[in-house]
């Protein structure tokens, strides 16, 4: 394609909102873990393969961008009531939680963890009314359970009995699933994005073998009132949950993050807590590998990682067979950010460490906790791939706000080289910002197509539809022949692409495959950092602040083809 026309390239348009941190690759913040687990958060640091130990302040792994408008709740329960189960390792899931949620740039005053105590059936209940409260529309929240889940059959209202899922309060109450799944809906209609993460079961033991004697190196984390156990839920926890696949409708704003299998049990270490969480953790640190050189690491990207620590943790354990993260909603919702420092593939990459080497622990060392030791190092399922500009739109269209509903079209998706030229519609239910960007079919470089240095008007109205290219400026299909992609953005407020390091091609502007990330970065509202008004709930009231503290944003893609 020509200069003036570049639809060599795949480009994406989408309407973004909020603003958020600057671009630079940051640590989290030093600071105690919250509750009362290790009194410093240690892990290795993912890459070495040696097992060495390092306090997170340290560790290498990229943390997003810090967001206002992010909220975390971590509910913990291990110091059990009565005949159910102790679980001695969850504590140190508190630190683990908190460490996961600062990765997922979520400020330190916004994370509100509660745990044992506190985590009654009433507790749990306000934990999420106030959650709820803090809510404004464009927030993005994580939510985090550790301790006993079980299966047990209830009186439904018309007096039919029914096999539910619960999370287990503090003295044995099931928070069941469909009080859950009622809570979520509500949340995700205040919140653009919905993050869960439950390290907790819901089964008897399926992937266990015959249990040691004496202190057990894994303690299953599933508990059932005697006499009310089942074995099939006709409603399962969250499977369902806001997970519409209806355009516009957010089911794709969810994703529901697993321990185990609904079959499995998911298991406690003590002296450190979940198995789930702790590879959960080392993977956002560093261990994950951006497997399709998008810039972006994704639920599924996350999810792989931590299972192949899981299972390379349990070759050597006698006794349990490793249970499987699994994932509902949209795995390939982007949660963090890949490191610049991983070497693409090809590249000499150390393999990650197995396991999360153990807190400090502040009582003396039992037999199990001296069997807990790091196991040998295990080659990554892959290396980070190399940037590539189509897997970053895609990343991108994947993160928007599935509640808002953008479309791009085009008459004549096939077009002919050196004779056609492309003419597309852009209708948005929502107003905003228009960006449009395009990766051809080369898939080298990034275009900024729309607005350019002869079209700066990249406003559209609610429900309005923008035809372009206008009278200015039009692209035509110059080659190579292959497809070409456009993503079209559609935002609250402005973003500055120029931040990812786009630089003037004749009306257009461009950049390489490289800055993946940093597209990303601009697009999520992280070019710059949040205003002081974005973390003042009282300004936030007002309709302007709140659409320029907003990181929300509505995503569309369209594909054409050049032949010749």
């Amino acid at each position: 394609m020509k200069r003036y026309a570049r639809i060599s390239c795949a480009a994406l348009v989408c309407i973004a909102c909020g603003a958020s941190p600057a671009l630079a690759q940051t640590a989290p913040k030093a600071g105690p873990p919250a509750g009362g687990g290790a009194a410093l958060l240690q892990l290795d640091d993912g890459r070495s393969g040696r097992g060495n130990l390092i306090a997170t302040t340290g560790v290498r792994g990229f943390s997003k961008p810090e967001s206002p408008t992010a909220h975390a709740l971590l509910m913990t329960i291990g110091d059990y009531r009565g005949p159910i189960p102790k679980l001695t390792g969850v504590p140190y899931d508190i630190a683990t939680a908190t460490e996961i949620a600062r990765r997922m740039g979520i400020p330190a005053a916004n994370i509100h963890a509660l745990k044992d105590g506190e985590l009654t059936l009433d507790g749990m209940r306000r934990a999420f009314d106030d959650l709820e409260a803090r809510l404004g529309g464009s927030d993005q929240i994580f939510i985090y359970y550790s301790g006993h889940g079980g299966r047990q059959v209830i009186k439904e209202e018309d007096g039919s009995d029914r096999c539910a899922e619960s999370l287990i309060t503090i003295d044995g109450q099931g928070f069941t699933d469909a009080e859950l799944e009622s809570r979520l809906k509500r949340l995700s209609q205040k919140a653009q994005k919905t993050i869960f993460l439950v390290d907790a079961c819901h089964s008897g033991g399926v992937t266990t073998r015959a249990a040691k004697q004496g202190q057990p190196l894994f303690t299953p984390k599933s508990w059932t009132p005697p006499g009310k156990d089942c074995v099939k839920p006709t409603n399962v926890l969250t499977r369902s949950a806001v997970t519409s696949k209806v355009a516009g409708s957010g089911g794709a704003n969810f994703v529901h993050i697993a321990a185990a299998r609904d079959h499995e049990i998911s298991l406690d270490q003590p002296g450190r807590g979940g198995v789930a969480s702790q590879a959960w953790l080392a993977c956002l640190a560093g261990a994950a590998r951006d497997a399709d050189g998008s810039g972006g690491l994704s639920a599924e990207e996350v999810r792989a990682c931590a299972q192949e620590r899981i299972d390379q943790q349990f070759k050597t354990v006698q006794g349990f067979l490793p249970h499987h993260v699994s994932i509902t909603g949209n795995p390939a919702m982007v949660l963090s950010y890949a490191p610049k420092d991983i070497a693409p593939a090809g590249s000499p990459a150390a393999a990650p460490a197995v396991a999360v080497a153990p807190a400090p622990t502040p009582v003396a060392a039992t037999a199990a906790a001296a069997a807990t030791a790091p196991a040998a190092a295990a080659t990554p399922s892959g290396a980070a791939a190399k940037p590539a500009a189509l897997a970053a739109l895609n990343d991108i269209y994947q993160s928007r706000d599935d509640r808002r509903l953008v479309t791009l079209t085009t008459e004549k998706p096939t077009l002919k080289i050196g004779r056609d030229s492309i003419a597309f519609n852009l209708t948005s239910r929502e107003g905003g910002h228009v960006y449009l960007l395009m990766v051809g079919s080369d898939g080298q470089t990034f275009d900024l197509l729309f607005p350019n240095a002869f079209d700066r008007n990249n406003v559209v109205e609610a429900g309005a539809t923008l035809r372009l290219p206008r009278a200015s400026w039009q692209l035509g299909a110059e080659g190579p022949p292959g497809k070409d992609t456009l993503l079209a953005i559609v935002a609250d407020s402005p973003r500055d692409f120029d931040a990812a390091g786009l630089k003037p091609s004749g009306p257009f502007s461009v950049v390489g495959a490289m800055a993946a990330k940093d597209i990303q970065l601009v697009t999520a509202g992280a070019e710059k950092p949040a205003a002081d008004e974005c973390s003042d709930r009282t300004s936030l009231r007002n309709i302007a602040v709140k659409k320029r503290c907003s990181s929300a944003y509505g995503a569309a893609l369209l594909t054409v083809e050049e032949v010749r």
